[in-house]
Protein backbone atom coordinates (compact mmCIF):
# COMPACT_ATOMS: atom_id res chain seq x y z
CA UNK A 1 0.00 0.00 0.00
CA UNK A 2 1.49 3.51 -0.84
CA UNK A 3 0.30 6.87 -0.75
CA UNK A 4 -1.14 8.62 -3.73
CA UNK A 5 -0.73 11.73 -3.57
CA UNK A 6 -3.27 12.59 -6.74
CA UNK A 7 -5.84 10.60 -5.35
CA UNK A 8 -5.56 12.44 -1.98
CA UNK A 9 -6.38 15.28 -3.91
CA UNK A 10 -9.06 14.12 -5.78
CA UNK A 11 -10.70 12.86 -2.43
CA UNK A 12 -10.33 16.56 -1.02
CA UNK A 13 -11.79 18.37 -3.88
CA UNK A 14 -14.76 15.98 -4.08
CA UNK A 15 -15.18 16.40 -0.50
CA UNK A 16 -15.37 20.20 -0.54
CA UNK A 17 -18.00 19.70 -3.39
CA UNK A 18 -20.41 18.05 -1.23
CA UNK A 19 -19.87 20.04 1.46
CA UNK A 20 -20.44 22.98 -0.96
CA UNK A 21 -17.69 24.66 0.24
CA UNK A 22 -15.62 27.25 -2.86
CA UNK A 23 -11.23 26.62 -2.44
CA UNK A 24 -11.78 30.24 -1.56
CA UNK A 25 -13.99 29.08 1.58
CA UNK A 26 -12.28 25.84 2.78
CA UNK A 27 -8.97 27.34 2.20
CA UNK A 28 -10.13 30.40 4.74
CA UNK A 29 -11.16 27.76 7.35
CA UNK A 30 -7.98 25.93 6.63
CA UNK A 31 -5.51 29.59 7.27
CA UNK A 32 -3.74 28.62 3.57
CA UNK A 33 -4.19 30.64 0.50
CA UNK A 34 -6.47 29.33 -2.47
CA UNK A 35 -3.66 28.21 -4.31
CA UNK A 36 -1.67 26.33 -2.10
CA UNK A 37 -5.38 24.22 -1.51
CA UNK A 38 -5.10 23.89 -5.39
CA UNK A 39 -2.29 22.77 -5.98
CA UNK A 40 -2.72 20.18 -2.81
CA UNK A 41 -6.42 19.19 -4.81
CA UNK A 42 -4.45 18.85 -7.98
CA UNK A 43 -1.66 16.20 -6.42
CA UNK A 44 1.10 18.88 -6.84
CA UNK A 45 1.51 19.60 -3.01
CA UNK A 46 0.87 17.19 -0.16
CA UNK A 47 0.32 18.44 3.45
CA UNK A 48 1.41 18.66 7.15
CA UNK A 49 -0.07 16.04 9.63
CA UNK A 50 -1.46 19.35 11.25
CA UNK A 51 -3.11 20.53 7.87
CA UNK A 52 -4.40 16.91 7.58
CA UNK A 53 -6.15 17.28 11.02
CA UNK A 54 -7.71 20.47 10.36
CA UNK A 55 -9.13 18.90 6.80
CA UNK A 56 -10.47 15.93 9.04
CA UNK A 57 -12.27 18.28 11.44
CA UNK A 58 -13.48 20.77 8.65
CA UNK A 59 -14.92 18.21 6.01
CA UNK A 60 -16.17 15.55 8.63
CA UNK A 61 -14.02 13.03 6.99
CA UNK A 62 -11.76 10.10 8.62
CA UNK A 63 -8.03 10.58 8.14
CA UNK A 64 -8.50 7.22 6.99
CA UNK A 65 -10.76 7.94 3.83
CA UNK A 66 -8.54 11.04 3.00
CA UNK A 67 -5.11 9.16 2.81
CA UNK A 68 -6.65 6.00 1.55
CA UNK A 69 -9.81 6.24 0.26
CA UNK A 70 -10.53 3.94 3.22
CA UNK A 71 -14.23 4.16 4.42
CA UNK A 72 -14.07 2.65 8.83
CA UNK A 73 -18.11 2.39 8.58
CA UNK A 74 -17.95 0.63 5.24
CA UNK A 75 -15.26 -1.60 6.45
CA UNK A 76 -17.17 -2.61 9.84
CA UNK A 77 -20.18 -3.44 7.30
CA UNK A 78 -18.23 -5.53 5.03
CA UNK A 79 -17.15 -7.56 8.63
CA UNK A 80 -20.71 -8.37 9.49
CA UNK A 81 -22.03 -9.56 6.09
CA UNK A 82 -18.64 -11.91 6.03
CA UNK A 83 -19.75 -13.23 9.78
CA UNK A 84 -23.48 -13.53 7.91
CA UNK A 85 -22.66 -15.36 5.49
CA UNK A 86 -20.30 -17.25 7.57
CA UNK A 87 -22.87 -17.88 9.83
CA UNK A 88 -24.86 -19.00 6.64
CA UNK A 89 -22.90 -21.47 5.66
CA UNK A 90 -22.47 -23.39 8.79
CA UNK A 91 -26.56 -23.46 8.50
CA UNK A 92 -26.21 -24.54 5.44
CA UNK A 93 -23.86 -27.39 6.09
CA UNK A 94 -26.06 -28.57 9.16
CA UNK A 95 -29.48 -29.28 7.18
Amino acid sequence: MYFDQEAFGKRLKELRNIKGMTQEELAEKLNISREHLGRIERGKYGCSIDLLIELSYTLNASTDYLLLGRNPDRDQDRKQLLQVISQLSDIARNM
